[in-house]
């Protein structure tokens, strides 16, 4: 029987350390149009709603930071 052996790098590579957050947006990203065109939605309509809509106009702005302010809190209370 073959026996596998976990063997730690003597260091990570600074390109993977580099790219890996992009590769990992890139692929949520995806996972997320191929699991809103499975619902029927569009998924660029559906990026627009949450990503550019909440930062368009100024109101919207104030809305946000009401809406993260206590967040930001527990955040910084559980660090």
């Amino acid at each position: 029987m073959m026996r596998l052996e976990l063997v730690k790098r003597p260091q990570r590579s600074m390109l993977f350390s580099a790219l890996s957050p992009f590769i990992a947006f890139v692929l949520t990203i995806i996972a997320g149009a191929i699991l809103f065109a499975l619902l029927g939605v569009n998924p660029l309509k559906a990026f627009q709603i949450y990503f550019l809509e909440p930062v368009s106009q100024v109101w919207q702005l104030h809305e946000l930071a009401i809406k993260a302010a206590p967040l930001i809190l527990i955040g910084v209370g559980l660090s």
